[in-house]
């Protein structure tokens, strides 16, 4: 796998959000199946959950959101990437003192950033600018062109 994926570009197969269509485009263009982490499976669904809480879906429509999700899981459309979870936590404190100062990164987003780096992925996918500047910083391509 050469692509690493953020939580809100997967939400985004699930709930109908701006940006979905291009989106989808992204991820046909990386092709299946998408690598995820053991965080990914708790934000995306904490994220759709998240939704409903905010009023922005319905309870049905949450629970079709998460058993979609969970359907591609089970029919391959994800992957779990095998990596050491301590070295990711490692290579997260360490792009955090080396870039959060000057990028304001959250750990989480340098966390997912870690995962791809550890995981050999040279592409990176996300709309957070401080996400991808981090990203661009560490020599990952990022995509899409403009967050």
């Amino acid at each position: 796998m050469s692509a690493y994926i953020d939580t809100a570009l997967f939400v985004k197969l699930y709930v109908l959000e701006a940006n979905s269509i291009e989106t989808i485009q992204i991820l046909e263009e990386i092709g299946e199946p998408f690598a995820y982490s053991h965080l990914h499976d708790l934000e995306i669904q904490n994220a759709i959950r998240l939704k409903r809480f905010r009023g922005e879906i319905t309870k049905s429509q949450e629970a079709a959101a998460i058993r979609a999700f969970l359907s591609d899981v089970d029919a391959g459309r994800f992957e779990r990437i095998a990596c050491d979870l301590g070295d990711v936590f490692l290579r997260a404190g360490q792009l955090s003192a080396k870039h959060s100062s000057d990028t304001g990164s959250r750990s989480l987003d340098l966390w997912h950033v870690a995962a791809a780096l550890e995981t050999g992925c040279s592409i990176f996918a996300s709309y957070d600018a401080r996400q991808r500047e981090v990203a661009a910083l560490c020599g990952l391509k990022v995509i899409p062109v403009s967050g």
